[in-house]
């Protein structure tokens, strides 16, 4: 999963920073003055290249790595060189992941072949995440193939859970490219469609399992989970916003009301108020909600869901016995009797186990956090330790 695993840092970096307007960049923010040079940034992939095997090239190779980034990524500074290191790094990596097909460029999420891909190698579990990071190519050439790849150039849109039109929406606030969202609206509607026929059922919630979700092996289990909910609220409402560059108000009004149910029942059905977090709701019928708390019970930030109420369970991600280890936050909370580090049955348990794809979630949606809402559960000096 190297290329979906860890898209938190320069998101959240962005987030934290207050890059969430509905403004597009591009036209809100023009170019000024130079403050960095790339050249005081190249000692890092020098080393990176120094340091690698390479034994998958892809499109961009090492050597011609530098050329590519110095052109495409976004320069970032800090005090803290750990950070900034990691920053440049998951550009270097980001970089290996890009591939060209004889129907232009995508970006896989495995550089060796899988049996489990799709169409060249294609895997659309962390390809909402590869346009989050990806908005910031000055290329957008790259991405543009991309968006048009899972709809009209072989790709399985629907294998794992993906929030398309989200993320398509987000890199049109970076690019100001309303052209090519508005030409894919229509697939962005047939494939929001599509989700309600196999995977809604009539309470109006989404059901998914979790290793459909990426997340093999959870505690909690399959049902009626906080993510694929969240990330179809998130679509609806992208879809009213690109309906509304369209001239679309039909649509708009109609996408608008379908976020607004899934909100709601959200915030009923899946608000576990014994445990103060969001939980997987089995499909049984009278099933209760999930006992356990695991990280995905954050997911609702990351796309802005929850109205003010909710914050406390944030106070999980900072306590030893909840959420919070040394290297990135558990999957699962500490303290229950299904927590475990082992890896019997399948290498990628989520049963406790830090995963950067979900830290990666997690970040993102504790940036939003802390813009968006009056709370005391966690701080900003709180994220940068997680």
């Amino acid at each position: 999963m190297a290329a979906g695993l860890s898209r938190g840092l320069s998101v959240g970096i962005a987030a934290l920073c207050g890059i969430t307007s509905d403004a597009p960049l591009a036209r809100a923010r023009q170019p000024g003055p130079a403050v960095l040079g790339a050249n005081a940034f190249r000692h890092y992939f020098d080393r990176f290249n120094a340091d690698d095997q390479e034994l998958y090239g892809g499109a961009i190779d090492n050597a011609a790595s530098w050329a590519f980034l110095r052109a495409n990524m976004p320069l970032f500074e800090c005090p803290d060189k750990m950070l900034e290191e990691i920053y440049y790094f998951r550009w270097w990596t980001y970089r290996k992941h890009i591939k060209r097909t004889p129907d232009g460029f995508i970006v896989t999420e495995f550089l060796p072949d899988v049996d489990w891909a799709g169409r060249f190698n294609s895997i659309n579990c962390a390809a909402a995440l590869h346009f989050y990071e990806g908005r910031w190519l000055h290329d957008r050439g790259i991405l543009d193939d991309y968006a048009r790849f899972w709809f009209r150039g072989g790709g399985s849109a629907r294998s794992y859970s993906f929030w398309a039109a989200d993320s398509y929406w987000n890199r049109y606030l970076v690019t100001g490219d309303a052209a090519l969202i508005r030409d894919l609206l229509p697939d962005l509607v047939a494939n929001y469609a599509a989700w309600e026929r196999t995977h809604r059922d009539p309470n109006g919630l989404y059901w998914q399992t979790d290793d459909r979700d990426g997340m093999e092996g959870s505690i909690g289990g399959s049902g009626y989970r906080p993510t694929l909910n969240t990330y179809q609220y998130g679509d609806a409402v992208a879809i009213a916003q690109i309906a509304g560059l369209a001239r679309r108000p039909d649509l708009a009004a109609e996408y608008r009301a379908k976020a607004a149910a899934i909100k709601g029942l959200v915030q009923r059905r899946l608000w576990n108020k014994e445990a103060g977090f969001f939980t997987t709701l089995p499909r049984a019928a009278g099933a209760p909600l999930a006992s356990v708390r695991e990280l995905i019970g954050y997911t609702p930030w990351y796309l802005n869901l929850p109205d003010p109420g909710y914050e406390a369970a944030w106070a999980q991600l900072m306590d030893p016995k909840g959420f919070f280890a040394p290297y990135g936050p558990t999957t699962a909370e500490q303290r229950h009797p299904r927590f475990a580090l082992a890896y019997s049955g399948h290498e990628c348990m989520w049963d406790g186990p830090s995963w950067p794809y979900s830290t990666s979630i997690t970040l993102t949606a504790m940036a939003n956090l802390l813009n968006r809402y009056q709370q005391s559960a966690v701080s900003r000096e709180d994220y940068f330790k997680v």
